[in-house]
């Protein structure tokens, strides 16, 4: 960064040691994302990065890949619901264990903690209980252990037994006969009705637009509270509106404006 100022030396005042101008943090920022990847070390291009700026990719790439492992297609199953990834995995892998297991350590090798969460989590992405299965054996240099093999088909088979979500209203009748006329009816098909049990249909419409679109078929509905009680509206006295009274008719000829007296 000395270098660089002394070279290239700005207008306005001089920066300070921790270079708060922008160009110099430019500089700092770029340096230091060059080491991350490996382009630098300790303020000197590295090999690869000389070759790349001299002789091109191919070559850096073939300095490189002898300093960095392979990646792998296996892990190593444990009985305590862990696996060990010895190295680096390939994405494919590395990317359904991350769904299917939780991190527990990281290192030369990585720790993989199978848990009831992770292997819901997984079950929640669209994967089945036979898919993990089949991954598992698939890419485990070590045969599947047993509590694993349990876990997720005991995750598996509670999985989705309980369904949640959204509905706006509801109708419900105790003649099935009633909502499936309902249901037939193209009238009805705004109200995108959906039947809940034998006796309840969810509908994806506010209950008073409901209410109101199920009296236009023709049926006569209630509504009822939260508690199932019938509510019951009150009408008020519906009365005439007040009538405008007349005008009165003046006596004799209209007094002229100023349009007739201009005539």
């Amino acid at each position: 960064l000395r270098r660089l100022r002394w070279e290239r030396p700005l207008r306005g005042s001089a920066p300070t040691a921790e270079g708060s101008d922008l160009r110099s943090r430019l500089a700092l920022w770029t340096l230091n994302e060059a080491e991350l990847l490996g382009i630098t070390g300790r303020g000197a291009l590295s090999a690869q990065a000389r070759a790349l700026l001299d002789e091109g990719e191919e070559t850096a790439a073939a300095l490189l890949s002898p300093l960095l492992p392979d990646p792998l297609d296996h892990v190593l199953l444990q009985a305590d619901l862990t696996a060990v990834a010895p190295g680096p995995l390939e994405r494919p892998l590395a990317d359904m264990l991350s769904v299917l297991a939780d991190v527990e350590s990281k290192g030369g090798a990585t720790v993989y903690r199978f848990t009831p969460g992770s292997v819901r989590r997984a079950l929640d992405a669209g994967q089945a209980a036979s898919d993990l299965h089949a991954f598992l054996a698939a890419h485990s240099r070590t045969p599947v252990p047993q509590p694993l093999s349990y876990l997720i088909d005991d995750v598996a088979r509670r999985h989705g037994h309980l369904r949640i979500g959204a509905a706006s209203a509801y109708v419900r009748c105790d003649d099935e006969a009633v909502l499936n006329e309902i249901l037939a009816d193209r009238r009805s098909t705004g109200l995108r009705l959906r039947r809940l049990a034998p006796t309840v249909l969810a509908a994806q419409t506010d209950p008073g637009s409901l209410l109101e679109a199920l009296r236009d078929m023709g049926y006569a509905p209630a509504a009822e509270s939260a508690e199932g009680d019938v509510l019951i509206t009150r009408a008020g006295a519906r009365r005439t509106p007040p009538r405008t009274p007349p005008v009165p008719v003046p006596e004799g000829p209209p007094v002229p404006d100023d349009t007739l007296l201009g005539a």
